[in-house]
């Protein structure tokens, strides 16, 4: 089936992680590779036997077993704002077959088109919004998904104009009803272009008019109302058989 788990994949991705890892802890080094094959291969169940030969006196060996299930893991909802002035149509439906493949998408907001911001002279921007559904943490969702999209479709920094064309760029603005800041950057959640740009408002009003901005208190068709909904023009494009 299409769904089925390959083995040899997982075999693979494991041997590769502990070849790149370091632990002191049998017990650490199990609980990673459980998570590793729940959350990035979605396994239902997996069980796993982890053993140090030769760490006591007068025994073979020291282990830990262990079994986890989804259920183990906490459950994030996730609203990403994406935007691409690249091949947009074509990047917008590879980005969201990808995050299909990743996580599961709850919802997808309708299509924008909007000016660029920063820099004017280059093509104007498609924006829109997912919700997914994710047992990852933001860290994790960052490297394990949003990176791996941008870098699956070719997406380049330029270092000197930040507001350079793009083939995609995707960006973590609310998770669950939580505030913070992750990763080296660091980059804060909420995002702070909910309350600047129309084109990052808008799609996510349209997703979810009623999830509650964390800072402001204010449900996102409020933050939405407040900008001028002239700037953007609805943009129909078709994403083929998509359920929730």
């Amino acid at each position: 089936p299409s769904d089925a788990i390959n083995y040899r994949t997982v075999t693979k991705a494991v041997i590769q992680f502990v070849e790149g890892s370091r632990f002191s802890l049998v017990e650490k080094l199990a609980e990673e590779i459980a998570r590793l094959a729940v959350i990035d291969f979605g396994a239902p169940k997996v069980e796993v036997s982890v053993y140090k030969p030769g760490a006591l006196r007068r025994s073979d060996a020291v282990g830990i077993h262990v079994t986890r299930c989804p259920n183990d893991y906490s459950k994030n909802i996730a609203l990403l704002s994406i935007g691409s002035n690249i091949k947009p149509e074509e990047n917008f439906r590879a980005a969201l077959s990808h995050l299909r493949r990743y996580t599961t998408v709850l919802g997808i907001s309708p299509v924008y088109r909007s000016a660029p911001q920063g820099y004017f002279d280059q093509e104007p921007f498609l924006n829109m919004a997912v919700k997914t559904h994710t047992l990852r943490s933001p860290a994790q969702f960052k490297a394990d998904v949003i990176d791996r999209i941008e870098a699956d479709l070719k997406r380049t920094r330029d270092p000197e104009n930040k507001n350079a064309p793009r083939a995609i760029d995707l960006d973590l603005s609310l998770w669950n009803d939580e505030v913070f800041e992750y990763g080296a950057k660091p980059w804060a959640v909420p995002d702070a272009d909910i309350i600047r740009y129309a084109h990052v408002a808008i799609p996510l009003a349209d997703l979810a008019p009623d999830y509650v901005h964390p800072v402001l208190k204010k449900p996102l068709h409020i933050i939405a109302a407040s900008f001028d909904a002239t700037e953007l023009k609805r943009v129909d494009l078709d994403f083929g058989i998509i359920s929730f």
